[in-house]
């Protein structure tokens, strides 16, 4: 193993235990917040959740174009555990960015079920 290979999943494996519980307190905080029909929150958090995905998804993308270069140019020796260390990082960060999407929806879910307050005549 190189010390390159070594690196990218180090950087994988960080990346894993740190989004996770990250993922997951969003989602409860999605809920609280709905439960409390804090709208303007929700849509700070779908902003968030949106801006995390388009992260996300530009690393995994990132990283298929690092592996195509990898592969496809002539006269590059790069060993075949970086290329792999590369396509598990693409491929974590690709779930992420799904597993934010989802997260994104669900929030879109709840701005959408929460009941509008309508103003009678004479209260409020």
């Amino acid at each position: 193993m190189t010390m390159m290979t070594a690196l990218m999943m180090t950087i994988t494996l960080t990346m894993t235990m740190v989004m996770t519980p990250r993922i997951y307190h969003n989602f409860s905080e999605a809920e609280e917040l709905y439960r409390e029909e804090e709208l303007e929150s929700l849509r700070e958090l779908l902003k968030e959740r949106n801006n995390w995905l388009l992260r996300h998804l530009g690393c995994g993308i990132g990283a298929l174009v690092l592996i195509w270069m990898m592969k496809s140019s002539p006269g590059m020796e790069i060993p075949d555990s970086l290329a792999t260390a590369v396509a598990i990082y693409a491929a974590t960060s690709l779930f992420f960015a799904t597993l934010e999407s989802l997260l994104a929806q669900r929030i879109t879910g709840f701005l959408t079920a929460v009941p509008a307050r309508i103003k009678a005549r004479g209260q409020w």
